[in-house]
């Protein structure tokens, strides 16, 4: 057997060092291209988001310009071919009415002259408005924008909110964590702020988030202690910037990522805090057992503990511990002998304690509900 194990080694050795080969001769723009195929829909995706509601403000506009340009140009035809068709068009002389502008010229040359630089003007001052549409949008942007640097430095910044991270910590030896020095794995939650190299950049970024943080939770932080210090941090943001960086340099960024800080976010209280005021033990609740084979009555008696969601049900319940023996006893059906006896069946019991609960403390409009049910004691008779 180890003969044939040592085979199989060998094979295996073998096919991975051929593998090794085949994709070391494999040019390194092919798995680059891999990549951005890999991220392209996510690229794609993010881009249409960006530019959807810009989009649908465009369409909307081009129709309702178009309508309303279209409806005066109609009424504009429709007038004239009313007046085509009237009898005044139908007696007046076509020459004299041809020779209408020229007579109103001839004999108001000052304000035909008027109209006419009006109107060049007025050409003049609508072309140079679209021609220079862009630089006006961008000053009229920038004379709105706060004149702070750090406002207009905030666009090349990229925010990342309560980001968890798997790390490994070691333990001390000999410390009461345990383990003799040996690593475990604990959460870690940051709040990241990555500022880009330039807009462009922090543009690259945000079309790239999914690959970002992909990247991210990849990395293995260096971690000494929990809460890591600022010497650690600084440590931290260095290996993330350089990780990153050697990352996208892949799609021919370079330095894309100028720097990054974090924070991090402390865990909140722990689920068992003050948890002993929203407990209540309740003792010896009758249930019956069903069985058909015999007329002798058997009886489960429980006791139980449960944990509210607040203390305010913790003290109904134990004002009213009668009137809720009474509504278990009443509503809760015949349990089957094994029941009781297996895991699964404790289970169900429980599962129909805590809605019966729930069910009486609904009645009695208490606000709040029991969440968990502990069976301390069962006893058969």
């Amino acid at each position: 057997m180890n003969f044939l194990s040592k085979i199989e080694e060998a094979i295996n050795r073998l096919i991975e060092n051929l593998l090794n080969k085949i994709f070391n001769l494999i040019p390194d723009f092919i798995f680059q291209f891999i990549a951005f195929l890999k991220h392209l829909p996510s690229i794609l995706k993010n881009k249409y988001q960006i530019y959807q509601p810009k989009l649908r403000v465009w369409c909307l506009k081009f129709v309702g310009y178009t309508q309303h340009y279209i409806t005066i140009v109609r009424g504009y035809f429709i007038s004239i071919l009313i007046y085509l068709r009237s009898e005044e068009f139908k007696k007046i002389d076509k020459v004299t009415l041809l020779l209408m502008p020229i007579k109103y010229v001839k004999h108001n040359p000052l304000k035909a002259i008027s109209g006419l630089l009006s109107m060049i003007i007025f050409g003049i001052a609508v072309s140079t408005i679209f021609q220079n549409v862009e630089k006006i949008a961008l000053g009229t942007y920038a004379f709105r924008k706060p004149a702070s640097i750090a406002s207009a430095e905030e666009d090349i910044y990229i925010e990342m909110k309560n980001h968890k991270f798997e790390v490994k910590l070691s333990a001390p030896k000999g410390g009461h964590g345990g383990g003799g020095g040996e690593a475990h794995e604990v959460e870690l939650y940051l709040d990241l702020k990555i500022e880009a190299s330039s807009s462009a950049d922090k543009e690259f970024l945000e079309a790239m988030e999914e690959m970002l943080d992909d990247n991210l939770e990849a990395l293995e932080l260096p971690v000494s202690q929990l809460p890591i210090s600022d010497e650690n941090a600084k440590e931290i943001e260095e290996v993330m910037v350089k990780s990153l960086n050697t990352d996208f340099q892949r799609f021919g960024y370079e330095h894309i990522i100028k720097h990054i800080s974090l924070k991090q976010i402390l865990p909140s209280r722990p689920v068992y805090y003050r948890q002993a005021e929203r407990m209540m033990s309740l003792t010896e609740i009758n249930l019956q057992i069903f069985l058909e084979d015999t007329n002798r009555n058997r009886q489960v008696w429980i006791d139980f503990s449960v944990l509210a969601s607040n203390r305010n049900v913790i003290l109904y319940l134990k004002d009213h511990e009668i009137e809720l023996k009474d509504h278990l006893t009443n509503n809760v059906e015949p349990v089957i002998p094994q029941l009781p006896v297996e895991e699964e069946g404790r289970q169900i019991i429980k599962e129909k304690m805590r809605l019966e609960i729930n069910q009486f403390l609904e009645k009695n409009g208490i606000e709040g509900k029991i969440l968990e049910v502990y069976l301390d004691y069962l006893m058969v008779s």
